[in-house]
């Protein structure tokens, strides 16, 4: 089958944006092959000026879907990180809009590709010229009050956390980890009203069969986006000197490490590659199996 180039933006200002975003992105790689993404953007809203402001990013995949299949596909993970039908241009928990499939243009009933609004939309052009410097053009010859109103984020949480909260999650963490590392259990789940907090340990096994397929999948395909995940329960920091998305390297390096019971276990890019996210914040708590990083390997 063919492959093809498909851009998709990716936008949200309603609840958790960043987490959002990142589900999102997350869930491409089921279309295809993850080849780039874009500097995550704040920008102004569009189209109805009333509401927060929204977080944006572009997305390039080679695909073999066909365009109609790539945006029943985008409806779907839509639907599942939870948008319902709203007001036009009104606030949007995700947003995933096909911009571009090849140099195809399409105008039916269901899609219009190039994006009907693309020229007009500097959210969209600003992160896509970005990746595609055929838009560069287009991009600078939108008004400079336009182009004032989108602004690169390195990350954005989704609410800031208090010193006080932050101390009592991190004693929570260390009491949880002190437990697992004390005893028999895989896994414990704590509930304390609508609280909860549940964390793992991965046994060495099933630890070396996970790296092996990684490995595997590594040698069967040209390109693809990994995503480094924590392995333990602890406070996250990134290395000094921090690295920086979209930084290449040729070999493994250290990217961060993980705090836990006094101890510092480091978090590596696992092989050369180009880091295209920093998914986690600096000296803030993870818990098992959540994502750090994500690089683009080839």
């Amino acid at each position: 089958m063919s492959v093809h180039t498909v851009y998709v933006g990716i936008g949200a200002n309603a609840g958790d944006r960043t987490g959002n975003l990142s589900r999102a992105l997350d869930e491409l790689p089921n279309l295809g092959t993850l080849v780039a993404i874009s500097s995550t953007y704040r920008t102004a809203p569009w189209g109805r000026l009333d509401q927060t402001e929204f977080l944006n990013v572009v997305a390039s995949l080679r695909t073999e879907l066909s365009p109609h299949d790539v945006l029943d596909a985008l409806l779907a993970i839509e639907r599942r990180l939870g948008r319902t039908a709203g007001e036009r241009w009104g606030p949007r928990v995700i947003d995933l809009d096909l911009l571009l499939y090849d140099d195809l243009t399409i105008s039916d009933e269901r899609l219009r590709v190039p994006h009907e609004h693309l020229a007009e939309r500097a959210f969209v052009l600003v992160p896509l010229a970005e990746l595609d410097d055929r838009f560069a053009a287009m991009r600078d010859a939108l008004p400079d009050s336009e182009l004032a109103g989108v602004v690169r984020v390195e990350r954005e949480g989704g609410t800031m956390m208090s010193p006080e909260n932050s101390s009592a999650i991190s004693e929570r963490v260390r009491a949880l980890a002190d437990f697992l590392s004390s005893g028999d259990a895989v896994r414990v789940r704590i509930v304390r009203g609508d609280d909860e907090i549940e964390v793992g340990r991965r046994q060495p096994q099933a630890d070396r069969t996970r790296r092996a397929n990684d490995r595997a999948v590594a040698d069967a395909t040209r390109l693809r986006f990994d995503t480094i995940k924590a392995d333990l329960v602890g406070i996250f920091h990134l290395s000094r000197p921090a690295p920086s998305e979209g930084e290449t390297f040729d070999a493994d390096r250290e990217l961060g490490y993980i705090e836990a019971l006094g101890i510092r276990t480091p978090v590596h890019s696992m092989g050369a590659g180009r880091l295209v996210r920093i998914a986690a914040t600096d000296e803030s708590p993870v818990e098992y199996g959540q994502a750090l990083f994500s690089i683009a390997r080839g």
